[in-house]
């Protein structure tokens, strides 16, 4: 079923022949005089994750600046300098999200549509939906830009000036709310949403709802993402200790286990399928491999300045996330040969392919990271030794995850919650969602036992693996893993340079010292809204890429 297009392009235009009324003429028989709220929840969160995730916003920003990534052919992004388009389209997108989920409250709102609105679902529980969902969108922007417009459903604040156009009020030019203010509003807005769901619904939108489906993951998922704010913040906003408090007293209203994880799986076509899907085989861009620091934390090598925690220990999910480099082959004379994995599927030429998933697992020493932070013109002798992502991550269905058990486990670890039992629970949890088998789980655990600060967030970055802004945020806040690679650090190489080189130096285009701590503001908000943005950005210390938020060590 194609689940997106068809549950969004359900409002019907009813037309009266010409002859009766002509005004009909000027109606649009395109565009929907009606539009549903479960087709607009379903349709901005599948907008919303494919506009986040995809090979720009993703892949040519934070999967490769948290280092999950490195480019196999144009390299200026993973050496920090992006493509100014690329954030314009990102900053906006995530805006127009929330406009979406606003209009579901506009329309539920409306006395006028309470008889259908009864239709889509519970009505309580959509508005909660969408308030909740503003949230998880406006905490993108706010943890990736800092100071930005804010709307703010239930509280009334003269810096909250964001989504007003087309009401009696509206602010073409709105004020950038400071940081402190929103993120104790989203807070505020989580609980309050939390609070008024209607646990004795059935259900949350009666068909759109790919996220929830019932008022108890809904719940659990506001609070959760309400304890992710609180830890962020926990330092700096002192209301963040008393949401903390309150919902470690009550963890079973959090994230319990793997069947509430809270993601988008795509479809299983050509249709609409999962952004890197589109990327890799509808687009034919073969951009990313997984980055050598990653892969070496993985197969428990040390090989950047730090000392891998779990040095000497392979994780089992290696194999789940990174294909092998090569396959063994017997060619038409019956001898064994080493054959490069393909990306490609080519039937002239038939071979183990990414796109055909077709291959086997190897041993460690079959998977290689590609370089990050090497210059262009290395890229041409360093690509062909290093690995590929696993099929299982270019499936047309794959599930973009909002939020996992796993990440909760490991928030509770952090803070001192049966941090032993939460940090296994974690690790089980996300070996799980990637299918490794309860063998290898148990054989790594009797491996894996030093708990500690270090230990439980560089196995949170892990188990955040494809989300890549969530694992930014995290290390802007923690500075774990302590395996990523620095900019003026030096690593190896795969295979000899162009001037058989053996090492590289990461040397960032922008004279950054460490990770970007945050995206600087959209260049069309000159355009737009210069005076409000320089002064948000004079208030931050500057529009800058090493200006820190306030969470930020």
């Amino acid at each position: 079923m194609k689940k997106y297009i068809s549950l969004f392009l359900i409002g019907l235009i009813t037309l009266s022949s010409c002859d009766k009324d002509l005004e009909q003429i000027n109606v649009n028989p395109d565009q929907p005089l009606e539009v549903s709220t479960n087709g607009l929840f379903n349709n901005t969160n599948k907008e919303l994750m494919t506009n986040t995730r995809g090979g720009m916003a993703s892949g040519r920003m934070a999967l490769s600046w948290i280092q999950y990534s490195a480019q196999r052919n144009y390299t200026a992004e993973d050496r920090y300098q992006f493509r100014n388009e690329v954030n314009n389209n990102l900053y906006i997108n995530i805006f127009l999200a929330v406009k979406g989920y606003k209009q579901i409250i506009d329309i539920v709102e409306n006395p006028a549509n309470t008889s259908k609105v009864e239709t889509y679902g519970d009505p309580v529980n959509q508005l909660a939906a969408a308030r909740i969902m503003i949230a998880y969108a406006q905490l993108q922007l706010v943890d990736m830009y800092g100071d930005v417009p804010y709307y703010s459903y239930g509280t009334k604040d003269s810096d909250f000036q964001a989504m007003t156009l087309g009401t009696d009020g509206e602010i073409a030019t709105p004020k950038f709310a400071p940081q402190e203010k929103i993120y104790v509003d989203l807070m505020k807005e989580l609980k309050e949403a939390a609070q008024s769901i209607n646990m004795e619904a059935n259900s949350v939108f009666n068909s759109g709802d790919f996220l929830f489906k019932t008022p108890l993951k809904l719940k659990k998922f506001a609070n959760s993402l309400r304890l992710k704010i609180a830890n962020r913040v926990k330092d700096v906003i002192p209301q963040a200790k008393d949401h903390l408090t309150e919902l470690t007293a009550n963890v079973d209203l959090l994230l319990q286990s793997n069947d509430d994880n809270v993601g988008l799986q795509f479809q299983n076509d050509r249709i609409n399928p999962a952004p890197f899907f589109t990327n890799a085989f509808l687009d034919k861009r073969n951009d990313f491999s997984p980055s050598n620091t990653f892969v070496e934390l993985l197969k428990g090598e040390t090989k950047t300045a730090h000392p891998n925690p779990f040095s000497g220990v392979v994780d089992p999910r290696l194999f789940k996330m990174v294909a092998p480099i090569s396959q063994k082959l017997v060619n038409d004379k019956g001898e064994e040969v080493e054959v490069t994995l393909a990306f490609y599927y080519n039937a002239s030429n038939p071979k183990p392919s990414i796109e055909k998933e077709d291959y086997v697992d190897r041993t460690p020493d079959f998977y290689q990271g590609m370089p990050l932070g090497i210059a262009d013109a290395i890229t041409g002798s360093q690509a062909d030794y290093a690995c590929q992502f696993s099929s299982s991550i270019y499936k047309a269905d794959y599930t973009e995850i909002l939020m996992e058990y796993a990440e909760v486990a490991f928030i509770l670890a952090e803070l001192g919650i049966s941090p032993q039992e939460n940090f296994v629970n974690g690790i089980k949890a996300s070996m799980k969602r990637w299918k490794v088998a309860e063998t290898d789980i148990d054989h790594y655990l009797s491996q894996v036992n030093t708990v500690n600060p270090e230990t439980i967030l560089t196995q949170k970055y892990i188990a955040l693996f494809l989300q890549p802004y969530e694992a930014w945020a995290e290390y802007r806040r923690t500075q774990y893993p302590k395996t990523v690679l620095l900019p003026g650090q030096t690593h190896s190489l795969l295979a000899p340079g162009p001037q058989q080189e053996k090492e590289y130096t990461f040397t960032p285009l922008n004279g950054l010292s460490d990770l970007p701590e945050r995206i600087t503001y959209s260049t069309n908000l000159n355009l737009v809204n210069k005076t409000n943005k320089d002064e948000a950005a004079a208030r931050m210390g500057g529009d800058l890429m090493n200006t820190k938020l306030i969470w930020a060590r």
